[in-house]
């Protein structure tokens, strides 16, 4: 019976992506956690909220930060410093 449970925990650990919180996604974004918190309020940002604590996805952010560098919206020269070409 050990074995089974213990290969569902392993399962379990591989599949699901540890959150991080408003803190640890601030700093990682190099950003005030309350900025971060005001864009996950808004849905500026891919956040999901536990209980009355903002959660996040690495994956999801790095995909978000992507797109928003990849948008037309987006002054991708100011955010990399480099200069796009046509």
């Amino acid at each position: 019976m050990q074995s089974v449970q213990k290969t569902s925990e392993e399962a379990a650990s591989q599949s699901f992506e540890p959150l991080l919180d408003l803190r640890e996604a601030a700093a990682i974004l190099e950003m005030h956690w309350k900025t971060l918190e005001g864009m996950a309020r808004n849905r500026r940002v891919p956040a999901l909220k536990v209980g009355k604590r903002w959660r996040f996805r690495l994956s999801s952010l790095n995909t978000w930060l992507e797109n928003e560098l990849n948008s037309t919206t987006t002054n991708h020269a100011a955010l990399t410093g480099e200069e796009q070409h046509p």
